[in-house]
């Protein structure tokens, strides 16, 4: 998989036109290219000017052809003056999991009633960045969590973890939950206490404050595939 994790601040004025544009190009890409599995958009619910795009390509080639699609150059011209800050890109690859997981999002037969519409998913979209030489340290870490998350917690949908291709220092966790409570409930799990403890020392103390995206779904649909499928 060739993974896009983007973050974006958009003016306040403009976030209504950017959800509506962007909800656009998301269900276009998901629908209409063979080589697109998801297009996930996440507003921060502390700060509604915060968007995360999560995207997912079978591969480089599928992304290169993404960018030539009627639907991605209405988006890229509707919204290119919308924003109010420089839009980061992380290209990222799996590393948990990385087989017998669903990577896509669209699902046969999926109800178009508002309702699913509810916005009721908590979704992080954090980058972790880590000092060099604790890289495979804090991969092994992580995975054993992501492990406990999605067979031990209800409520944890998906817990995967990407690499930036071009940085392997910056780590990606994309974390969905079924709702806010469920996200507090994994904050107090033993699984993650123990790795917070484990890996309190490796991070890149420079980097801090690199913050990513805790939030609402915006798009896909509640209804829509978000569970990766690892629940044992």
């Amino acid at each position: 998989m060739y993974i896009l994790m983007v973050r974006l601040k958009v003016k306040a004025e403009k976030i209504e036109e950017f959800i509506k544009e962007s909800i656009g190009d998301a269900e276009g890409s998901v629908k209409n290219e063979p080589g697109c599995r998801r297009f996930d958009i996440i507003q921060d619910s502390t700060d509604p000017s915060l968007f995360a795009f999560c995207e997912i390509y079978d591969d480089e080639d599928a992304f290169k052809a993404h960018t030539t699609y009627d639907h991605f150059k209405v988006w890229a011209e509707a919204t290119k003056e919308f924003y109010a800050a420089e839009t980061e890109v992380s290209f990222c690859k799996p590393v948990y999991p990385n087989e017998k997981v669903i990577w896509g999002s669209a699902r046969e037969n999926i109800s178009n009633h508002e309702y699913f519409s509810n916005s009721s998913l908590m979704v992080i979209a954090a980058p972790q960045y880590v000092k060099e030489e604790n890289i495979n340290e804090f991969i092994d870490s992580i995975t054993l969590d992501s492990i406990g998350s999605t067979t031990e917690e209800p409520g944890c949908l998906r817990f995967d973890v990407y690499q930036n291709v071009n940085d392997p220092t910056e780590l990606y966790l994309y974390e969905v939950y079924s709702n806010a409570d469920a996200f507090e409930y994994h904050r107090g799990t033993p699984h993650i206490k123990k790795w917070q403890e484990t890996v309190k020392d490796m991070y890149d103390e420079s980097r801090k404050g690199q913050n990513g995206r805790r939030g609402k779904n915006i798009w896909p649909p509640d209804n829509w595939e978000w569970n990766s499928g690892q629940r044992k």
